[in-house]
């Protein structure tokens, strides 16, 4: 099995121990234009330097071409006053070369900056490269010359990945004039100091408040005999600080480097610009005013905590959660994501971690778990037919509060107050219970749901969970009594629960033998999701998740008011909504859209796969199962099914299912709508920013409960 494991300080792993590539760059499209009108650095006279990464076209690429599109591999930042002193990417000989320098979008609200992301070493997304700055080729800071500099950036996190240097400050504006000089720098893990001159007698600290995660504005201006003045985010914080610095001291100067081994700042660039002189204070003003292009301050981080068993690992594997997180953080305009997971075995003395295969919620799974036994499980039932909302701890709960709470703990305060979401990709060994136990399992959700947030010490308003559609495992009953149970619980919005994949059965059995060009596959364990179906159900998911966070308050730099109301996907797919008994053997479907306006057939679904009736009967009580043969599109909000007989009971007594139980539809062979080829609302095309894997299709969702035929058309 393959895991990926997020633990606080450590790089992301195999069980090995060796470093993993989440995931390859992509390549982007013409990102959208900012809403800032003015004014821009160039405003002010005499600039002498003006560096701009928030759109690509002040970027050039490795040929000197001006870069046209996001997620790009920058060769220079251009020198927009055309000096010809452009910023070029930066790392030391003695170190191996770093990732390549992108050109990433939506960094800060709708802008983007240039740095190096390297998957490498993802422990926080997005990781950035410990050996990556920007050089100027020759920047006077001497203490005897006029000068006024102005610098923008973002960090993500904490420095993170490197050998030797996490903990120590990191370098955001290094000169190599003379000997060396770092001229400010931030702390790094768990400090909260922004330093002018660190380590000399002008040393000053700027702010003792700064945030693990911030964007900010730097002014800095020199006025020979007065000394050093600086401005943060257009508050003015120090006055007449004397430059310690040679009268003269041109040099190299490098952003986000201070030269050493491993001596990035790992920020990103957004923006900065130089004069020759001191500037007024009125000019200082029109610098002000230029800075609110950016949201500046302390940033957001989402982090996702996941819970379940070995599907939820392979989920993990995947890298289902991870890009769920990215997704969310996409909507929120949030400038760090990732997700905190452990598997049983990881941590133990105490046993602690989130994860375990084979275990389901509660011990009500007989005859894994019989009710009364004490191993194992989330929840204990202890067999007197108490009602869920009593039962007690079981001892994988208990591991799970060792994981993220008292001295034992894993999992960092900081990290712990990230978590956003709840995500338990998980319905395995519940869904082996008999119909009949519906109430019981809807109980225990809800109690388990409710631990989990007192643990954290969260409501059901301030902390959705995400959930999937149930996933085609072994008992027909009881898959689609956890297909219920889940829509109840969603359907009520005081428990704040939120499916992010509403269609799981178009997915391969693990490692099964697969045919893109057909949809056939064949083999594999079925009891387990392949990991391209895992990870989709990430990408898929952001929608539902992000609007879920949006609804907690959770924006960062873009507010929940500039997300369309029309235009992109909220549930997550087209949904059945009228079944017509067009004759014994035909049916016609109404769907209602999500994202798309019409429908596509691939695949096996022109065979009907999926899709069935039950002929009399109910879930409970099961009546005849008659299969689909074929399915076809009518217009662009109908689909007409084939059955494989006819059905015989009155329509009033005929159930539709898409799929039935444990039925799997399998990888391609669903209906979609064609949401990938919709033209979206301006600055939300989550294809042009992440890459075109999140240009997608979405299928058609599942029943949750099946629906009854009509003898009347919609």
């Amino acid at each position: 099995m393959a895991m990926l494991f997020n633990i606080p300080g450590s790089p992301l792993a195999t069980g090995r121990g060796m470093r993993v590539l989440a995931g390859p760059l992509f390549a982007g499209n013409a990102p959208p234009a900012g809403l800032f009108t003015g004014p821009y650095p160039s405003a002010i006279s005499g600039i002498s330097g003006w560096w701009d990464a928030g759109l690509p076209n002040g970027l050039l690429d490795a040929g000197g071409a001006t870069l046209l599109v996001s997620n790009g591999v920058v060769g220079a930042v251009k020198d927009k006053t055309g000096n010809g002193n452009n910023l070029m990417p930066y790392h030391i000989a003695a170190d191996t070369t770093p990732a390549a320098t992108i050109a990433a979008p939506r960094v800060n609200g709708y802008l983007g900056a240039v740095g190096a992301p390297d998957a490498a070493i993802v422990n926080y997304g997005p990781s950035l490269d410990p050996d990556w700055g920007l050089v100027h080729p020759a920047l006077e800071l001497g203490a005897g010359v006029a000068w006024t500099r102005y610098f923008v950036w973002t960090r993500p996190n904490w420095r993170q990945g490197t050998y030797y240097v996490n903990n120590q400050p990191i370098p955001l504006l290094h000169t190599t004039a003379g000997a060396g000089l770092t001229i400010l720098q931030a702390d790094s893990v768990e400090g909260t100091n922004l330093t002018l001159f660190p380590g000399t007698a002008s040393q000053t600290v700027l702010s003792a408040t700064l945030a693990r995660r911030h964007s900010h504005a730097v002014i800095l201006r020199n006025t020979p005999g007065s000394g050093v003045d600086v401005w943060l985010d257009g508050v003015q914080v120090a006055s007449g600080v004397v430059n310690p610095l040679a009268a003269s001291a041109s040099g190299q100067v490098l952003f986000l480097h201070d030269g050493s081994i491993q001596g990035s700042a790992q920020c990103w660039f957004h923006e900065a610009a130089s004069w020759e002189r001191a500037l007024s204070a009125g000019e200082i003003g029109t610098l002000i005013s230029a800075q609110a292009r950016w949201a500046l301050g302390t940033r957001r981080g989402v982090n996702l905590l996941v819970m379940g068993q070995s599907n939820a690992a392979w989920f993990i594997g995947a890298g289902g959660p991870l890009a769920l997180a990215q997704g969310v953080a996409w909507y929120l305009g949030a400038a760090a994501y990732g997700y905190t997971a452990a598997a049983s075995g990881s941590y133990i003395s105490p046993d602690r971690y989130s994860v375990i295969p084979g275990h389901p919620i509660s011990n009500s799974s007989s005859p894994l778990f019989p009710p009364g036994a004490s191993n194992g499980t989330f929840l204990t039932n202890p067999g007197d037919g108490s009602d869920p909302s009593s039962w007690a701890a079981g001892p994988d709960f208990e591991a799970l509060t060792a994981y993220l709470t008292g001295g034992n703990a894993v999992v960092s305060a900081v990290d712990e107050n990230d978590i956003a979401l709840l995500v338990w990709p998980w319905s395995e060994q519940d869904s082996t219970m008999p119909y009949a136990n519906k109430a019981l399992y809807n109980g225990s959700v809800l109690r388990l749901l409710g631990m989990t947030r007192s643990l954290l010490g969260r409501t059901a308003a301030t902390l959705p969970l995400l959930v999937w559609n149930a996933i085609p495992y072994e008992t027909n009953d009881g898959v689609q009594m956890v297909r219920e149970v889940i829509a109840d619980l969603a359907a009520d919005a005081s428990n704040n629960v939120v499916v992010f994949a509403a269609q799981t059965a178009d997915s391969n059995p693990l490692n099964a033998a697969y045919d893109p060009t057909t949809g056939v596959f064949s083999g594999g364990d079925p009891q387990h999701r392949d990991e391209p179906d895992l990870l989709r159900y990430g990408r898929i998911g952001v929608h539902a998740a992000g609007r879920a966070a949006l609804a907690m308050g959770l924006s960062d730099t873009i507010p929940a008011a500039q997300v369309p109301a029309t235009g992109l996907p909220v549930g997550g797919g087209p949904r059945i909504t009228h079944v017509y008994r067009a004759s014994d053997t035909r049916l016609i479907l109404t769907i209602q859209h999500d994202g798309g306006n019409d429908l596509l057939v691939p695949l096996q679904a022109t065979n009907g796969v999926g899709f069935a009736v039950m002929d009399g009967g109910s879930v409970a009580v099961p009546g005849t199962i008659i299969t689909a043969t074929a399915a076809a599109r009518v217009d662009a909000t109908h689909l007409a099914v084939t059955l494989a007989a006819p059905v015989t009971n009155p329509s009033a007594e005929v159930l539709l299912f898409y799929p039935y139980g444990s039925a799997q539809i399998g990888r391609g062979n669903a209906v979609t709508d064609n949401a990938a080829s919709q033209t979206l609302p301006a600055n939300w095309n989550i294809g042009n920013d992440l890459g075109a894997a999140w240009t997608v299709n979405f299928p058609l969702q599942a029943t949750t409960y099946p629906i009854t035929l009509s003898d009347t058309p919609d």
